[in-house]
């Protein structure tokens, strides 16, 4: 159970649920997702049609939404950050901010009781609704990382509710054990699959998109919650200071934005066009405070592309150091000083390169799946 799922959608936590549903079923296990009628993670309006269709060999059930409210969602998260202790402001923000999607909490209420249920993203009302609806064994994938919203009480209930745990990252299982306590409850750092490597095709991304000669490549949803103001912020600075990597930014924006004449940015891009980018890049920046894994960082690293991550976020530090394979910054001056380094020493670069490729070879689906079938046999043993 997801809160949005599909090809056009763009955020890692869909993207992850849908290669893993993708990779279960592959392995042979009979795997149903059920998710909403929306793309966009604001406002939740219908993108998909309601009802059933096929995904590979997934079945996918698509619910409609009640209509949310951003602007009364944001206000009310301003103000439980600072006190969460009102119970009824904590019930309106999860309502405002949605999805609230009646049919997935009827579906969910009427499972099988032998059944495992997985639920991706505690932020969410659907894992908040359907973690509460359940009638069997159920599963958390959190992807958490240390936000206001983690320490709410709803967030508490939803934690103690799972009967098992599958985490991204060693640092996101600590964080959650630290704030909700996981005690005796079946626990697997299940992290990521990736596909095997295709060859290199940086022609192809030069040849379909204006870039320039060298760049730092931003992948991912363009969006101020990324980082994106202060990576724009800071590549200027970078530029003033003679900084010789342009910027793209590649993506589809989630809000109305201006960038300066200076960054390029592609738009929305296939899986195919990533991989084309990452190739033509010098390297990958990861802007986000707030991740609970980077897939980004680690296709780029399987394509032997090093990458510069917002230290700020302790996953993506946790991830750069143990792969060997990027550099970590903490402030705008920091930034501008390792990007330079990236730029100016074409060695280093590739042997952080081999580094990355070294330590993504171990991200493979068959890994991944042997992982999550270890998890849910534990949780239904259990249950």
């Amino acid at each position: 159970m997801i809160q949005r799922y599909g090809e056009e959608v763009a955020g890692g936590a869909e993207t992850l649920c849908r290669q893993t549903a993708g990779a279960l079923a592959d392995a042979g296990h009979s795997v149903r997702v059920h998710t909403t009628t929306a793309r966009d993670y604001l406002t939740w309006a219908a993108h998909y049609p309601a009802g059933i269709s096929t995904d590979g060999g997934v079945a996918v059930h698509r619910h409609a939404v009640s209509e949310a409210d951003p602007a009364m969602a944001s206000a009310l998260v301003r103000r439980l950050g600072l006190d969460a202790s009102d119970g009824d402001a904590e019930r309106a923000w999860a309502l405002a901010q949605g999805p609230v999607a009646p049919g997935l909490v009827d579906a969910v209420r009427g499972m099988d009781p032998g059944g495992l249920l997985v639920c991706w993203t505690y932020l969410y009302a659907t894992t908040q609704l359907a973690m509460a609806a359940a009638v069997g064994p159920t599963v958390l994938v959190p992807l958490a990382h240390n936000e206001p919203m983690l320490r709410f009480p709803i967030t508490r209930g939803v934690m103690r509710r799972a009967d098992g745990f599958a985490f991204m990252t060693p640092e996101e299982a600590l964080l959650v054990d630290d704030l909700h306590g996981i005690g005796g409850r079946p626990v697997e750092i299940v992290g990521a699959g990736l596909a095997p490597a295709t060859p290199s095709e940086a022609a192809a991304a030069r040849a379909g998109f204006a870039l320039p000669d060298r760049f730092a490549l931003y992948l991912g949803r363009i969006d101020p919650a990324k980082g994106i103001d202060e990576l724009l912020r800071a590549h200027a600075g970078y530029r003033a200071g003679g900084g010789e990597l342009e910027l793209v930014l590649a993506g589809r924006a989630t809000v109305p934005m201006e960038f300066p004449d200076w960054v390029v940015t592609t738009g929305f891009v296939t899986e195919k066009q990533r991989a084309s980018l990452i190739d033509a890049a010098s390297c990958v920046v990861l802007p986000s405070r707030h991740e609970s894994l980077s897939l980004v960082a680690l296709e780029a690293w399987q394509r032997s592309t090093p990458t510069l991550a917002n230290g700020h976020s302790e996953v993506l530090a946790g991830q750069t150091r143990r792969s060997g394979a990027g550099r970590i910054y903490i402030d705008e001056g920091e930034y501008a000083r390792e990007l330079a380094a990236i730029a100016g020493n074409v060695a280093e670069c590739q042997a952080m390169g081999m580094r990355g490729a070294h330590f993504a070879s171990d991200a493979t689906w068959p890994a991944c799946v042997d992982r999550w079938e270890r998890l849910l046999s534990t949780v239904a043993g259990e249950a």
